[in-house]
């Protein structure tokens, strides 16, 4: 597995475990009506990860798309 794969691979890792957190947060949310600046705190980084793994996972794909573009012209 090439350096790039490996970050991909460790990216989506990363993206399905925020998505599970996320999904988790919605489900307790719609069960109950959690409050405060903890949970709202909670929220934040949960919102904070999942971008930050989206991003991780879909740059090197779209950096690699352009520089296949760039080299291939």
């Amino acid at each position: 597995m090439t350096t790039e794969a490996y970050r991909v691979a460790r990216a989506a890792t990363w993206l399905k475990a925020a998505f599970t957190v996320a999904v988790g947060m919605n489900l307790v949310e719609s069960l109950w009506r959690p409050s405060g600046l903890v949970w709202t705190a909670a929220r934040l980084a949960a919102a904070a990860l999942f971008t930050v793994a989206l991003v991780a996972y879909v740059a090197p794909r779209l950096l690699r798309g352009c520089r296949t573009r760039s080299e291939h012209p």
